[in-house]
């Protein structure tokens, strides 16, 4: 996180800094005084999901710390430039999100990503059944619900050989499940 702000300092401040020796200052004198963390999981673009965390952190500086003034400076006003610039892996996708002052409030209910992708199958697997010409039978509810296991798995990151080895299903056959299952939702996408 640190890395990426002081980039940006460098890129735009007009008063560059040595990277590595402000770094090993940092690791010197920087103290972390609090925290409240909580790690989760959380879907981000095309390859799924990553871990990350949510909470509060507060840091502080050794009482040495003043006696490099601009770097002391310079610590205080990257923090206050952490807000208005991504401060993380995938600020695209809004994660790597800073806010300053203690406050737990302010962090947002990160989703489950076991119960977003228990939803997203129940989605898919109400589609994909919808798509059958009988709708009636066991077979059907299978067949969706097996498409929609390995559909929306992949959708999350996972690959195709692990989703094979837990289902218990031949590499091949998942790779043609997933197939048609991504073809049925683009036909169902196209119908609406």
């Amino acid at each position: 996180m640190i890395r990426k702000i002081f980039n940006f300092h460098n890129d735009f401040s007009g008063m560059p800094v040595d990277q590595e020796i402000f770094l090993a200052w940092v690791d010197e004198h920087v103290l972390i005084t609090r925290h409240q963390l909580t790690s989760a999981k959380v879907l981000a673009g095309k390859k799924g999901a990553v871990t990350g965390f949510t909470g509060a952190i507060e840091f502080g500086l050794s009482k040495q710390a003043a006696k490099q003034l601009q770097f002391y400076k310079l610590f205080y006003a990257l923090g206050k430039l952490a807000p208005y610039c991504g401060t993380g892996h995938k600020t695209t996708f809004g994660l790597g999100q800073t806010r300053l002052g203690w406050s737990l409030q302010a962090t947002p209910e990160v989703p489950n990503v076991g119960s977003l992708l228990a939803k997203r199958i129940e989605d898919l697997t109400d589609i994909f059944k919808a798509q059958r010409k009988r709708t009636g039978g066991v077979r059907a509810q299978e067949i969706a619900a097996k498409w929609a296991t390995i559909l929306a798995r992949r959708q999350m990151g996972e690959s195709l050989q692990v989703i094979a080895q837990d289902m218990g299903i031949p590499y091949e056959t998942v790779k043609t499940y997933a197939k048609l299952a991504r073809r049925a939702l683009a036909n169902n996408s196209d119908s609406v």
